[in-house]
């Protein structure tokens, strides 16, 4: 059941880790944080779209049972999650200077905060559990807009 998730859901997978390193190599190039940068490279954003659109092919395309979707939902939230949880540590602990995981907005701190690694990451721990429940609803919402997904074609 596991790998049947996850092999319907490897491209957003890929999609997700490619777009976090992008992420984390933007302040490094010097690419200054502003929310229009944070838009355009969202890990989160493109959770959210991947859970949404996938939790709607999951019946149509992938002749999911309920449990499968919601499955998905965890295992979509879960990896997210600790893709930016690992990347901060990364950030952290090679110094990279302007990380868009270290920055005090994606930290959702007062502006200008400089956060130390531990309050970063024991905030980062919250959305290890946070993140692969509003994950699970969100394919569940795509699910139930199933029916707006087209047809598979024989």
């Amino acid at each position: 059941m596991f790998l049947d998730v996850i092999k319907f859901v490897r491209m957003p997978m890929v999609l997700i880790l490619i777009v976090a390193i992008i992420r984390l190599s933007l302040g490094p190039m010097g690419v200054e944080y502003t929310a229009r940068s944070n838009a355009s490279f969202s890990v989160l954003m493109l959770n959210i779209i991947s859970c949404i659109y996938f939790g709607a092919l999951s019946k149509k395309v992938g002749n999911f049972s309920w449990p499968k979707t919601l499955l998905m939902g965890l295992t979509l939230g879960l990896f997210t999650q600790v893709l930016i949880f690992s990347a901060t540590a990364i950030s952290y602990l090679a110094d990279i200077k302007n990380s868009y995981f270290t920055n005090w907005d994606a930290l959702n701190v007062a502006p200008g905060t400089v956060v130390p690694m531990a309050a970063a990451l024991k905030a980062r721990v919250g959305g290890l559990i946070i993140g692969p429940i509003f994950s699970t609803i969100l394919v569940s919402i795509g699910r139930v807009l199933g029916f707006l997904a087209p047809e598979p074609k024989n």
